[in-house]
C-alpha cells in the first residue's frame, strides 16, 4: 500500500478502501462473512502469488460486473473455494462504481442486442406514447432486459478472462523484473570484490 498515492486525495480513497475490504483481522465486522470466519483465516487466502492475484481479478471483475451490490461480500466468499486472493477479488469488484455502471450497462445492452442480432428496439412513435417517467423507465427496462442480461454476462466473461490473463502476464513481467534485478546486484557485488 506504501506505493499507492497518500496526497490529501489520495488518502480518502485509501481510507474508504481499507475500511470497505475485508482484512483477515477485521472480517468478524461484516456480518455476513462470520460464518464464513474460519475459512476466510487461511493465510493461502491473503498471499500474493502468481496463482491467486489472477483468480482473485477474474473472480473480482465477473462479480463486480454481474452483480451491482454487495458484490465485495460475495467475491470474499467465491475467493474461498477457487483458492483466490480474498483481498484481490474484493478490490476488483470495485471497477463497478457509480461512475462506470451506467456505460458499463449501456456497453452490454449494446453487446446484447448484437448478439441476439436485434434491431434498435424502441420506436420513437411508440416511445412517445409512453407518459410518466416510471412508465417510461418501465418500458424500457421490459424492452431492453433480455438484451442487457445477455450482455452482462458476456461482458463479465470477458472482463474476467481478460482480467486473468493481464493480471499472469503482469505477474510473470514483475517476477522476472525482481529476478533481472537480483542478478544485477548480484553480478555488481561480484566485479567489486573481484
Amino acid at each position: 500500500m506504501a506505493d499507492l498515492d497518500t496526497s490529501a486525495g489520495g488518502k480518502s480513497h485509501l481510507n474508504f478502501i481499507e475500511r470497505h475490504l475485508p482484512r483477515p483481522e477485521t472480517i468478524q465486522r461484516y456480518r455476513l462473512l462470520r460464518p464464513f470466519a474460519r475459512q476466510l483465516s487461511q493465510p493461502g487466502l491473503w498471499r500474493m502469488n502468481h496463482r491467486s492475484v489472477p483468480r482473485g481479478v477474474a473472480i473480482g471483475l465477473a462479480v463486480g460486473i454481474i452483480i451491482p451490490f454487495m458484490h465485495v461480500v460475495l467475491a470474499a466468499l467465491l475467493a474461498i473455494p477457487a483458492r483466490a486472493n480474498v483481498l484481490v477479488a474484493a478490490a476488483c469488484t470495485l471497477v463497478v462504481n457509480p461512475f462506470t455502471i451506467t456505460p458499463l450497462y449501456i456497453a452490454a445492452y449494446h453487446i446484447g442486442r448484437w448478439e441476439l442480432r436485434q434491431k434498435p428496439i424502441v420506436d420513437v412513435d411508440q416511445a412517445t406514447h409512453v407518459s410518466s417517467e416510471l412508465d417510461r423507465m418501465l418500458f424500457w427496462l421490459h424492452h431492453a432486459s433480455g438484451p442487457i442480461a445477455l450482455g452482462v454476462v458476456t461482458l463479465a466473461a470477458l472482463m474476467a478472462l481478460l482480467g486473468y490473463g493481464l493480471s499472469a502476464v503482469g505477474w510473470r513481467w514483475w517476477i522476472r523484473s525482481k529476478w533481472r534485478e537480483r542478478k544485477q546486484q548480484r553480478q555488481t557485488r561480484r566485479a567489486r570484490q573481484g
